[in-house]
């Protein structure tokens, strides 16, 4: 009885870990890409007048990113949209120094600001290691001055 049942839990065991192991080989994984903006929101400075912040773009899924774009949406006062700037390729590369975020990675900046927006929404676009779209959204908060 003892040897039958040591059986059941070895192959108890067998299949669990051949159940497991069969997820690892499913679809490939895509990136999860994540903005932050540090403070935010973000004070006007009382010397210049201007927003200084920093942003960083991370990748938390283990797969690395090329970024194609980075758009910044400008909203006024009213909540309306009044400005959009979309940096490219090269843009990204002379804000961040590269445009490609390896796995577990991120890519930082440091911006100074210098307009009317209330808020504004960052949105960046790319590619993953596997050929997936990637895409994030963030929000840029300015305090009034």
């Amino acid at each position: 009885m003892k040897r039958e049942k040591r059986v059941w839990i070895a192959l108890f065991l067998v299949l669990t870990l051949m159940l497991i192991l069969s997820g690892c080989s499913g679809l490939p994984k895509t990136a999860k890409l994540n903005i932050s903006i540090d403070p935010n929101p973000v004070p006007c400075s009382s010397e210049d007048g201007k927003w200084y912040l920093t942003m960083t773009i991370s990748e938390s899924n283990g797969v690395g990113v090329t970024l194609s774009s980075l758009r910044l949406d400008d909203y006024n006062q009213e909540e309306q949209l009044f400005d959009t700037t979309i940096l490219y390729e090269e843009d990204i590369i002379d804000w961040f120094e590269s445009n490609y975020i390896p796995a577990f990675s991120t890519l930082q900046t440091d911006v100074k600001y210098s307009g009317t927006a209330k808020y504004s929404i960052i949105t960046v676009e790319g590619i993953d290691d596997n050929d997936n779209p990637a895409e994030a959204t963030g929000r840029i908060d300015f305090l009034p001055q």
